[in-house]
């Protein structure tokens, strides 16, 4: 399989073309600033050649004053011992005079071009021989033509041309290195990120510099926080699932253990009131009054049957069975008659109950609302210190009626806080654990929920009780 090149390649090439680029511009400017100076100085040395002919031809005997044909040349005739170029700018003098001396030794041209303040000197010296008409004695002539070719007045605009050329082209390679580290470094730290990622998506995710990075490390942040909050959905479907699929287990059981055992209760919980004479719909005395104990013992047993009688209710409402009929019901006199109803028990193990709140009517089973509410306030005395006190209280939050009944108890262990509302789950000796399941239960039956929590050193239950009867919501998972 071929693999895709990295980013930093492509960068890098970018630098390279373009410092190439940048050079070979500069290059191709400075060639041309030498080339157009070297044809300047190659017709400064024709027009040299030229103006020194016409030295050679008849005309006055001092053609010094005669103005070169090439503007800025000058030239003229120097006669031995006089120094060629005697009459020329000072800074010529010296170059034409050397030039003169080795024209006459040598008794051939000589070519002059030597770098001078400001420009290039070029020229030529030439001996001439005597004057026209002079004796045999006459002295040696020279002849001598030179000009300054300074440079052209465009070439300091190329120069900083080229100055700015370099300079891009090191900016380019400057930025290419400094976009390609930012980026090495983004690209890092989100590759970073992602293998942090596969074992845990709560994993902070970098945001580079980079604009393009950042807006992939802000998708793999927004990604990786769907996926746990997806993940949370899934294990609380999970867990109510599993809650569904125990509570339908539970329900085929105890609608077994219903009828098999409230039948046996019934007729022995009959012949019970046979013996004690207090049939249903009889009030015919016994003919023979029975002993105390006797009866003291009929009664416990009649109680107890009552008692289990009551656990199989209770458990056919854990199961889902729904509840008798519903009508408006005050929930907040409700509660203050449960709480009256529990305060001698309350009294006697050194808690106070305190309520508050006022009206809030919901459509509801009276009879299965006390018993939720019983059990929220037992477990709440049951879990309070001596000398506590359990703030019980009804609001209204307009969308819902709610009642929460806190105490300083010491609250659930936190690794058990999520079996809190599983049937037959208990923390207590002698509790069955169907207490907080049958409060659930009965509010969910009625569109609602019981929360709990735990804040600094209180416990917290909260019931909740929609305003109108529709299909109960998806509960609300306990907090820790």
């Amino acid at each position: 399989m071929k693999l895709p090149r990295p980013i930093g390649h492509g960068l890098a090439t970018v630098a390279i073309l373009g410092v190439f680029t940048a050079a070979l511009s500069a290059v191709t400017l400075y060639r041309i600033i030498a080339f157009s100076m070297a044809q300047r100085v190659e017709r400064a040395r024709e027009a040299s050649v030229e103006e020194l002919a016409t030295l050679h031809s008849p005309g006055p005997a001092e053609p010094d004053g005669a103005a070169p044909a090439m503007i800025g040349m000058r030239g003229g005739i120097a006669t031995s011992p006089e120094p060629a170029g005697a009459r020329a700018p000072a800074d010529w003098r010296a170059a034409l005079a050397a030039a003169g001396d080795q024209a006459l030794s040598e008794h051939r041209a000589i070519d002059v071009e030597t770098q001078i303040p400001g420009a290039v000197l070029v020229g030529r010296v030439e001996p001439l021989g005597p004057a026209p008409g002079a004796g045999a004695g006459a002295r040696a002539r020279v002849g001598w033509v030179a000009v300054a070719i300074k440079p052209s007045t465009y070439s300091q605009s190329w120069r900083l041309l080229v100055s700015a050329l370099t300079l891009a082209a090191l900016l380019l390679v400057a930025s290419s290195a400094l976009a390609l580290t930012t980026f090495k470094r983004g690209a890092g730290g989100i590759q970073t990120a992602l293998a942090a990622l596969a074992n845990d998506l709560s994993t902070p995710v970098p945001r580079p510099p980079v604009r393009e990075l950042s807006e992939i490390a802000d998708g793999i942040a927004t990604l990786a926080r769907r996926l746990v909050e997806a993940r949370a959905i899934q294990e609380r479907l999970a867990r109510d699932l599993a809650q569904k699929e125990r509570l339908v287990a539970l329900g085929r059981v105890v609608a077994g253990v219903a009828h098999e055992v409230r039948n046996p209760l019934a007729s022995i919980k009959l012949r019970l009131d046979l013996a004690m004479g207090t049939e249903a719909g009889s009030a015919a005395p016994a003919a023979m009054p029975l002993p105390p104990k006797v009866v003291q013992a009929i009664a416990h047993a009649s109680a107890e049957i009552t008692r289990l009688d009551r656990l199989v209710a209770d458990l056919l409402i854990v199961s889902g069975r729904a509840l008798g009929p519903r009508h408006p019901t005050d929930v907040g006199a409700l509660l203050r008659a449960r709480v009256e109803a529990l305060a001698p028990w309350s009294a006697l193990r050194g808690v106070t109950i305190r309520t508050a709140g006022g009206s809030a009517c919901v459509p509801a089973d009276g009879d299965a609302m006390a018993r939720a509410l019983d059990n929220l306030l037992r477990n709440a005395i049951e879990a309070s210190p001596d000398g506590g006190t359990i703030a019980a209280t009804v609001y209204d939050d307009g969308t819902a009626v709610r009642v929460r009944v806190q105490d300083t108890g010491g609250g659930v262990p936190s690794g058990r806080v999520g079996e809190l509302f599983e049937p037959f789950f208990t923390t207590k000796p002698e509790g069955t654990g169907l207490g907080l399941a049958i409060s659930r239960a009965i509010a969910r039956a009625h569109g609602g929920d019981v929360i709990y929590a735990r804040e600094a050193d209180v416990t917290r239950f909260e019931l909740s009780l929609v305003r109108t009867a529709a299909a109960p919501a998806p509960a609300e998972e306990p907090r820790a």
